[in-house]
């Protein structure tokens, strides 16, 4: 629960301090960089949990299932492309999905291999 609130709450600040500071006119910048860095966060974790040898399942729930649950946003992205289709901004809307998915497994894959290219072991 507190990894979810925290999650939550970080998702909220970048989210609305990325749209205040780029003011983007049609794609949901703050929603698709939220989702890009959760990403990369979860390779990169689930790289140390392998490398670390990191067992401690309520560690791993908290990061995983609370904090980086609630912090990027399945939901938030799905809406967003709908709402872009809804206003017949096709081209934004497949831009919206195609960049999420594609970059979204390309920097979970970077963080994952990050882990390994510093060479932290256990």
């Amino acid at each position: 629960m507190l990894g979810g609130s925290l999650g939550a709450l970080s998702r909220y600040l970048l989210s609305v301090g990325i749209e205040r500071w780029l003011k983007p006119e049609i794609l949901p910048v703050g929603t698709i960089v939220v989702n890009l860095v959760g990403c990369f966060l979860i390779g990169l974790l689930a790289a140390l949990f392998e490398v670390k040898n990191w067992g401690n399942g309520w560690i791993r729930m908290f990061l995983f299932v609370g904090f980086l649950g609630s912090f990027t946003t399945f939901s938030t992205y799905t809406f967003d492309t709908f709402l872009l289709l809804k206003t017949d901004q096709f081209v934004a809307a497949f831009l919206n999905m195609g960049f999420q998915v594609l970059f979204g497994l390309a920097l979970a894959i970077a963080g994952w291999y990050s882990i390994y290219a510093l060479k932290i072991s256990g």
